[in-house]
């Protein structure tokens, strides 16, 4: 097994980075889509567990996050329309893992489980399996209300700027789901070691831009829409997996509904599991080996 920095240049020739985690006889390829705020090196341990079992790993940094960072940068930041610009970045890297002759399934976190729906919209003929982790199904008339307010508040000058207020409307709210809570992301895990390494990451948990909140909205947005949920491959693959005290998904409800609404496109391979007493990312909890496996199980069938 061996995990290697790589880049990936777009077709907008902007150079992104990551990391490959290869072993020697991989029988399929796994994209990863990361979270919000967060890095590729945090699935290490997830994408050994992988290759152990035979797969190839490739996660890319979102813009302005992880390795993509430069030293002194304003940390989240994001070029216009960012959001499905990170998708179809995604899809040129999915082309160039489709030249290995091996099936490319896709694994998804969080602001990436997002992403993935979306991809799962725009390019369902290269969509065969994929993985929901973390997710929501958004309310249309929430996110259009969200993506409304975040126009009126980001104009040029302020795109690259951190935005605190936008942070709240985002984010805020879920650290107030958890109860005596130790700090402000205990929502992330009830596993402390976790949560303390990714307090004390630079590269974690910071407070992005308005540029990025306004696109990251429209996103969100646009993936609620009728008329490109039923662009969704029916013969998919899907995996939807969260934890039951999870309030990016309003504990346990969100990623019902999104596998409700799957079932209701009449995709017939749709499969949830709700994780007990495990939150946001499950993948960290004290007990991940047990979702690892769910994972793989998933891959292998």
């Amino acid at each position: 097994m061996a995990k290697n920095l790589i880049k990936l240049v777009n077709r907008h020739n902007e150079t992104l980075y990551g990391y490959a985690w290869t072993t020697k006889k991989p029988k399929a390829n796994i994209m990863i889509f990361t979270g919000m705020q967060e890095t590729a090196e945090r699935y290490d341990d997830f994408a050994n567990y992988l290759n152990a079992n035979n797969f190839d790993v490739y996660c890319i940094d979102h813009y302005g996050q992880g390795l993509n960072i430069k030293d002194g940068d304003v940390r989240g930041i994001w070029p216009n329309n960012g959001f499905s610009r990170t998708v179809k970045t995604f899809a040129e890297l999915d082309d160039k893992l489709q030249k290995t002759g091996l099936p490319v399934y896709i694994f998804a976190h969080s602001m990436g489980s997002f992403m993935a729906q979306d991809y799962m919209q725009r390019f369902a003929q290269k969509v065969k399996k994929v993985v929901l982790c973390g997710t929501d199904y958004p309310n249309p008339a929430v996110m259009a209300f969200a993506h409304t307010l975040a126009r009126m508040m980001v104009n040029d000058e302020k795109r690259d700027l951190p935005n605190e207020k936008l942070a709240k409307l985002v984010t805020g709210a879920f650290s107030k789901k958890v109860k005596n809570r130790r700090t402000d992301f205990d929502w992330l895990s009830y596993n402390q070691a976790n949560v303390d390494k990714y307090i004390a990451d630079p590269k974690c948990g910071f407070i992005a831009t308005g540029g990025f909140y306004k696109d990251f909205l429209k996103g969100m947005k646009t993936i609620c829409k009728k008329k490109y949920l039923n662009n969704i491959r029916r013969s998919e693959s899907v995996l939807i997996i969260a934890g039951e005290e999870d309030p990016v998904g309003h504990m346990g409800k969100g990623p019902t509904k999104l596998y409700k609404k799957y079932r209701s496109l009449g995709l017939t391979d749709v499969t949830l599991k709700l994780y007990k007493h495990m939150r946001h990312e499950i993948l960290n909890e004290i007990n991940n080996k047990m979702v690892y496996k769910e994972i793989v199980d998933f891959y292998n069938k």
